[in-house]
Parts: structure tokens; C-alpha cells; sequence
């Protein structure tokens, strides 16, 4: 018989009982679900300390394997130095997977770094992804960085 770790601390976590889960997670943590629900359990403190190095980690590993949220993850956490190094080039790494899925978050995190002219990106790269994040989904966040950057004058 098979176990599938994934679904066992799946089980575990949707009943509070995080330091189980925890342990499920750890024995898959090569399964890329595992490393994504690890890298929660790190960032919510739940069933372990709350570790945002260790979330991070996780959550890297997870967006390299194509989790969409690890990857909105990932790049916030390298964006605004949670528990790693301020890093716009790691942060853009992973944001642009996610952009490229679509993701709105991904998309006004990732202008914002563009707009402050950070990881290669240009204003008109920045003004370009809010546009977009404005016209499907709208949002304060993304008005936000559109205003304070004035993005609307951008071409």
C-alpha cells in the first residue's frame, strides 16, 4: 500500500491537527504539494514556530514545480525581505511565472518592483501589467501602485 503524504497531512491539517500534518508534510516533502503545504505551515506557525526563512525555502521549491500560489509566494516573500534578503531579481524570477499564469497579484507585485526600476523592468513594463490587472480585475492594490507611480502617463 502507497501512501499518499499529500492527501494524509491534507486530512490532518483540515482537522487543526497541524503538528500531524506537519509530519505527513515532511514525508512527502519532495512531492511539490508538500513543500507548498510545509511552506504554509512555516508561515502560519502552525504546528511548527513560524519561520519565514523556512517558508520561503518551501515555498521556492514549490513555484520551481509550477504551484501557482507558491509562486506569488516566493516572489512576495524575495520582494519584501521575509525571512531572506531583499532580492528583486529572485522576486521577479518567480513573479513572472506567475504572470505568465495570469495571476493579478503577481502582476501588480511585479510592476510595483518595475516601476521603482528594479530587476530590469521599465516603467512602460510596469504601467503595461496594472494596465492589464485595471481592465479584468480591478483592485485597490493595483490602484494604488498605479497612482503612486504614475503609470497612467506612461506610453
Amino acid at each position: 500500500m502507497v501512501i499518499d503524504f499529500y492527501s494524509t497531512g491534507m486530512d490532518a491539517y483540515d482537522m487543526r491537527r497541524f503538528e500531524e500534518a506537519y509530519d505527513w508534510f515532511m514525508k512527502g516533502e519532495e512531492d511539490p504539494r508538500c513543500a507548498f503545504a510545509l511552506a504554509t505551515l512555516y508561515y502560519n506557525g502552525q504546528g511548527v514556530e513560524r519561520n519565514f526563512t523556512r517558508s520561503t525555502e518551501y515555498y521556492a521549491r514549490a513555484a520551481e514545480a509550477g504551484i501557482l500560489p507558491a509562486q506569488v509566494s516566493a516572489g512576495f516573500a524575495y520582494a519584501n525581505a521575509m525571512g531572506v534578503p531583499e532580492d528583486f531579481d529572485k522576486a521577479a524570477h518567480y513573479l513572472k511565472m506567475a504572470v505568465a499564469q495570469g495571476e493579478p497579484a503577481a502582476k501588480v507585485t511585479l510592476a510595483e518592483i518595475y516601476a521603482k526600476g528594479h530587476a530590469g523592468g521599465s516603467r512602460k513594463e510596469a504601467a503595461v501589467l496594472i494596465r492589464e490587472v485595471l481592465s479584468s480585475t480591478g483592485g485597490e492594490e493595483a490602484y494604488d501602485v498605479y497612482t503612486r507611480y504614475d503609470l497612467g502617463n506612461v506610453n
